[in-house]
Parts: structure tokens; C-alpha cells; sequence
């Protein structure tokens, strides 16, 4: 099946041109992976069906599908997407499982043998660590014309929730050709067929699932089969889930520098939080009190023994401290004519002290 089946080969390059949508080539220059951007997740008003099935889309040089993932799917009761109100959700019950906090890892085949990739790349920290465990535990005997879909999950790849095992999670087993997924039955077979575990299922109705908030898990996904093309699929995330999903994904350097700033609670971060992101908060603190305390010292110290007069209103008694800061102190300048001219130096140092650029990396980063 070639890509151009899914979508026309100008749509997809508008949604390259306009950034929602990149392409990454494989080292060997035989495959490339299509995937939506960052771009793209933060203006989900733009997504199209292009954005839609780019989602870890996987082609040979002439354009021929390898694998494909699933299509992106929204949260339960999202406005923006009308099918997922309950009261446009089809009458039979769905297929309930265990919305896992991995990564996604799409298997793919490259000269006979099975890989793993993530969403937007062949060669990720979790894609080389999945296929390595998939070589050294799994047959991968896949059916023809079907890509296996994981769960990656180790102690290292954590992002809210803690799990006591690693390895990879059999999520579904998706038709290259149409996007249809085999029923959970068979997906059981060719789990135990590959060694590989199957993600849980439940049985109960989705308004329980919405009044349950389980401490270390992530929530539910719900998924009605629909024949010759993909699942209508919905996520239903635990409250708790998504507050500690929020802050250790949104949340770096610069933002405990600004909360520090501007004299905000610092424990609003650290409440029923993770012990690393604790830990990490608690050291981002000392970092930006202890320096601006050993700032604000040495401008103190230095104000202190200025031997001549501190009188800002005489001119000449202004000029001579000028004179003496630049000679002395240059490096502490701002602060002390802040300090004779009796106005406030906190902000100051607190831009002395910002984070630099390349700290703006989130405490956590989400592949999903």
C-alpha cells in the first residue's frame, strides 16, 4: 500500500512545509519515519487527517507503507472532537484496557529483521533499548501485513508511573492496509505465540472508569472495532494522573527560578509528587537561593567598606562611588548604585542568576 493511499502526496508536503509533520530517514537511508511535530501538539486546532495517521507512519524509498501506529486518539469528553461525547459514542460496549506510561514502540521490519521504533524516530533511547529486548526475547513471528504496537516500559523511560517490570506490552496488531486491529482474542494468541505479555483488559462501564482515580496508574483506554478501517479509540486519564503528568512534563529550571523570583510557593510543586521530582526540586531551589545569597553577600560586603560618602543626593559623593565600583566591583555594579540609590536589587540578581538557554528541557519528556 503506498502512502498516497492514506492521503494525497500535496497534502502531506503542505503539512511539512507548515511544520506539523517531519520526516526522519533511518541511518541506512531505506525507510523513513513520518510523525506529527511538537508543532503540531500545541495547536490541535490545525490537525488534519495528514496529523492524524502521522503518528509513527513508516514508508520504504518509493513510498510503500512498512507500519503504521494508531491513529491519534483524543481524551474522553474532548468538545473539540465530537465522537468522543458519550452521547456520539456507539451503543455497544468498547474493548477496556490499561492505559499504560511507556512509550509507544512500533515494530517494523529492515532486512528480515524485527525492530523498534517510537513515535518520531528509529533510533531513540527506548527504540534501541525495545529492540534489543525484542531480539533477545521474542520469536517476532508477526502475521504478514500487520504491525505489532508496544508498551515500552523500563525504569529509566518512567514518566509518572512506577512499574516493577521491563520489557515491551503488546498494545494491538494493526492491518498495514486499512488501520483494523485483530480482537483482543487473537491478540492473546500471538502474545503468548511471541512471549510476549498482552495489555490488561477490563470489563466494566466507562462511568465507573471516570470516578476512579488509582494512585501509580494512568487511566483507560476504550476502543469500538469498526470493520475495513481504524478503531474509534478514546483515553480516560485519572485525575491524579494527569496534575503529576502536567507538572513533571511542563515543568524545568526556569520554572523554579520564576516561581523563586517572584516569591511563589515552591511546595505547590512538590505536593504527592514523585521522590526524583522531589529530589530535583529541591536541588533546583538550593541552587538559585544559594547563589543569590552569595550575590547579594558580596554586593553587602562591599557596600559596607566603600570608605568614602554614600550620599546619593551629592553628585560628587555619587561620582566618587561610581568611580570606585567600576575600579573594585564592576561585576556587582548594577546592584551596588541599585543599593546608594536605595532602590530594590532583587530583581536584579534574579536575572544574573536565569537559567541559561539550553536548560529549558522539561524535568520529564513525553514520546507519547
Amino acid at each position: 500500500m503506498h502512502i498516497t493511499e492514506l492521503f494525497s502526496a500535496a497534502d502531506l508536503q503542505a503539512q511539512l512545509d507548515a511544520g506539523m509533520v517531519k520526516a526522519t530517514p533511518h541511518p541506512t537511508g531505506k525507510l523513513t519515519i513520518y510523525n506529527y511535530t511538537q508543532r503540531a501538539q500545541f495547536t490541535p486546532e490545525l490537525w488534519n487527517r495528514v496529523t492524524d495517521l502521522c503518528r509513527g507512519l513508516i514508508v520504504d524509498p518509493t513510498g510503500n507503507l512498512v507500519a503504521r501506529a494508531f491513529e491519534k486518539f483524543w481524551n474522553l469528553e474532548d468538545a473539540r472532537h465530537p465522537e468522543t461525547l458519550f452521547e456520539n459514542l456507539p451503543a455497544t460496549p468498547p474493548l477496556l484496557t490499561r492505559k499504560l506510561d511507556g512509550s509507544l514502540g512500533i515494530g517494523y521490519q529492515l532486512d528480515g529483521r524485527w525492530h523498534v521504533a517510537t513515535r518520531g524516530a528509529f533510533l531513540s533511547d527506548q527504540a534501541v533499548w525495545a529492540s534489543a529486548w525484542l531480539a533477545e526475547n521474542s520469536p517476532s513471528v508477526w502475521p504478514v501485513g500487520f504491525t505489532p504496537v508496544f508498551e515500552i516500559v523500563y525504569p529509566d523511560n518512567q514518566i509518572v508511573v512506577r512499574y516493577e517490570i521491563s520489557g515491551l506490552i503488546l498494545l494491538a496488531l494493526i492491518e498495514i492496509a486499512t488501520g483494523e486491529e485483530l480482537p483482543y482474542a487473537e491478540l492473546l494468541a500471538h502474545g503468548e505465540r511471541n512471549r510476549i505479555p498482552v495489555v490488561e483488559s477490563f470489563d466494566r462501564p466507562l462511568s465507573a472508569c471516570l470516578a476512579e482515580d488509582i494512585p501509580n496508574e494512568e487511566g483507560y483506554v476504550a476502543s469500538w472495532p469498526r470493520p475495513g478501517t481504524t478503531p474509534l479509540r478514546v483515553k480516560i486519564k485519572y485525575a491524579t494522573y494527569v496534575r503529576l503528568h502536567r507538572l513533571l512534563t511542563q515543568t524545568n529550571a526556569v520554572t523554579v527560578w520564576e516561581m523563586l523570583r517572584d516569591s511563589l510557593d515552591i511546595a505547590a510543586l512538590t505536593t504527592d509528587v514523585p521522590a526524583d521530582f522531589r529530589a530535583w526540586i529541591d536541588a533546583q531551589t538550593i541552587r538559585f537561593t544559594s547563589a543569590f545569597q552569595a550575590i547579594e553577600d558580596d554586593a553587602r560586603a562591599a557596600f559596607a567598606v566603600y570608605p568614602g560618602s554614600k550620599d546619593a543626593a551629592d553628585p560628587e559623593a555619587k561620582k566618587a562611588f561610581a568611580l570606585w565600583v567600576m575600579a573594585n566591583h564592576k561585576e556587582l555594579a548594577p546592584i551596588l548604585f541599585a543599593m546608594i540609590g536605595g532602590k530594590t536589587y532583587a530583581p536584579i540578581i534574579w536575572k544574573t542568576i536565569r537559567p541559561r538557554g539550553d536548560e529549558e528541557k522539561t524535568f520529564k519528556v513525553d514520546e507519547e
